[in-house]
């Protein structure tokens, strides 16, 4: 694949984080079942069912269970779902883990959230080979030497490499590189990072329903509704982000639900 950019950029995110390392720790704790395999989150409290769904095992995904929904929500879907209270020390045990063994690969590397992380790949393929070559080998030496899975999304910026993530799950290499954005084009516009819960409808309302419906939009007529925001918005949904790989060897971590999805890349 010929690239319209010399920059190569990954993004690195572990399936289902905090379910994996809790599974993980039991089991290095005695426990002889994978808590992976069954119906199971982690978060909140199961006495009270209280609180939230901060990971969720993909047995979940019969039942309609989504992260970020309560416990007494989850439990109406299926009664049988096993929690998990937050163990957030040993989750950054496994996420340092996962950032040193990133560092054999790129000297760039941004701790994006306690699960997520850019690297910066760019000059790097005399080393390690093409971006794929060294993306399913970062993601096969997780999965083997660490015992967790991840995706990797491919691209020559940020935002594309993030959003490349998302689109096959889980355990995949994904590639969305500039020449490739149909792709996202036609993911509806919930899907588009920074278009969240209270931008989504407000775009619905206008007649946006894609992401490619968004990238075609005139950005003028957005700006009664997102003011400076719309440009942001347009500039995501055209895959367009100079922002840079900022080092910071795993100093930015952010634990609780969903996070990453309020912060800019």
């Amino acid at each position: 694949m010929k690239l319209k950019s010399n920059k190569v950029i990954f993004h690195i995110d572990v399936n289902s984080a905090y379910v994996a390392w809790e599974a993980l720790e039991r089991m290095k704790e005695g426990e002889e079942r994978d808590i992976r395999d069954i119906p199971a989150v982690v978060g909140g409290d199961a006495a009270t069912r209280r609180g939230i769904v901060l990971s969720k095992s993909l047995s979940c995904k019969p039942y309609k269970i989504q992260t970020g929904e309560s416990l007494f929500s989850a439990l109406k879907k299926f009664p049988g779902l096993e929690i998990f209270p937050a163990r957030f020390g040993v989750y950054e045990k496994y996420s340092d883990e996962m950032m040193r063994y990133l560092s054999q690969f790129s000297d760039r590397i941004q701790q994006y959230s306690i699960d997520e992380a850019f690297v910066d790949y760019t000059y790097m393929e005399e080393h390690f080979g093409s971006p794929l070559e060294a993306a399913d080998r970062i993601r096969n030496g997780i999965k083997n030497e660490l015992g967790f899975t991840v995706c990797i999304g491919v691209s020559s910026n940020k935002l594309l490499a993030k959003m490349a993530t998302e689109m096959r799950k889980p355990d995949f290499t994904n590639t969305l590189f500039p020449e490739e954005i149909e792709k996202m084009w036609a993911l509806p516009i919930e899907e588009l990072f920074m278009a969240g819960r209270a931008t989504a409808p407000k775009l619905r309302r206008i007649g946006i329903e894609t992401i490619g419906d968004l990238a075609h939009y005139d950005v003028k007529y957005l700006t009664p509704t997102f003011k400076s925001f719309s440009d942001v918005l347009w500039q995501y949904a055209n895959g367009i982000d100079d922002s840079v790989v900022k080092a910071n060897h795993g100093g930015a971590k952010s634990i609780g639900n969903s996070t990453a999805h309020s912060k800019k890349i």
